[in-house]
């Protein structure tokens, strides 16, 4: 069964590694702060996260072993009835000695990077985004308001816009917007993640301009048609009324050609001419047997006379 969007994203950030040895430091944090420590048995072994995916175990145990003051191992179990295993990372020391641990490190990280390597690990530990062909929605869930409220601020410092929301399940930071979403996962160094987002983006706007390039052409088209079809039946009004021979040349010959071809446009009307005539020249024909059809209807056929300017009403 193929990984999810977000699961994707998780295995891609879960082999990422810090440069320096701060940044690592606060992901290891942000796992034991956000994730599922136990104290596990009294006085002998702390529980320092329990997770069903490897490579997520394998980070928290090789961050561990660089920054605890304990050895550290990781056990495997399979719960009844499933087939996969669950990982836990376990610490040879006391929940107090890890909790004082993090009590050392209070508050958010200061510098930039070491702020992405904790929204990295928080993410790793409670984060989720949807794929980037559904709706647009990437979200971090906290325990509490006020370790919501820190990630906010960090995320702010980082010119992201999170929205805080309470729910059941606790207190979620999220992002709605495309751009906000991208540059978050870029933050992270979910690159492969960024790439698949941005290609779909891309893939969505040409389809959409795709489309308005349709309905424009469709558009212009049905106008074109409509137009065309009205002046042919104002041509055969005149024909039926006043006859060919009353209509000078120049009008008789593009009439002829629209009764023919009502669908055509102004310019292929044009080129079917002799000489063959622009597009203008041809709008200017059909206006005025237009305005021929209209004073016909107005007056009667002994109210039109062929020698009349055309370019305005009879009085």
């Amino acid at each position: 069964m193929p990984l999810s969007f977000s699961l994707q994203t998780k295995e891609e950030l879960a082999r990422v590694k810090a440069r320096h040895p701060c940044c690592r430091q606060a992901e290891l944090v942000a796992f034991l702060r956000l994730g599922n420590l136990d104290g596990g048995q009294p006085g002998e072994e702390t529980v320092l996260f329990t997770t069903p995916y490897p490579a997520l175990a394998r980070k928290v145990y090789s961050l561990a072993r660089e920054f605890l003051a304990c050895p550290v191992k990781v056990r495997n179990s399979r719960r009844q009835g499933k087939g996969r295993p669950v990982f836990r990372v376990v610490a040879r020391a006391r929940l107090k000695e890890i909790q004082d641990w993090l009590a050392g490190r209070a508050g958010v990280p200061e510098y930039p990077c070491c702020q992405a390597a904790y929204m990295r690990g928080a993410f790793l530990v409670t984060g989720s985004v949807n794929k980037p062909s559904g709706t647009h929605h990437l979200e971090l869930i906290f325990p509490d308001a006020a370790m919501a409220g820190q990630m906010q601020g960090l995320m702010q410092q980082q010119e992201l816009e999170p929205r805080l929301s309470r729910r059941q399940r606790g207190y979620v930071l999220y992002l709605k917007d495309s751009e906000q979403i991208i540059r978050a996962l870029s933050l992270m160094g979910a690159y492969s993640a960024v790439l698949a987002y941005e290609n779909v983006l891309i893939f969505k706007d040409m389809r959409n301009r795709v489309n308005r390039l349709v309905n424009c052409e469709t558009a212009n088209l049905t106008k074109t048609v409509e137009t065309g079809l009205r002046q042919a039946e104002n041509i055969r009004y005149l024909i039926a009324t006043v006859g060919w021979d009353y209509l000078p040349p120049a009008l008789r010959e593009i009439a002829a050609v629209r009764l023919q071809h009502p669908e055509a446009s102004l310019k292929e009307l044009g080129e079917m001419l002799h000489p063959p005539v622009g597009k203008s020249g041809v709008n200017h024909r059909l206006r005025r047997l237009e305005l021929i059809a209209r004073q016909v209807r107005g007056q009667g056929r002994e109210g039109y006379a062929p020698d009349d300017d055309l370019s305005r009403p009879r009085a």
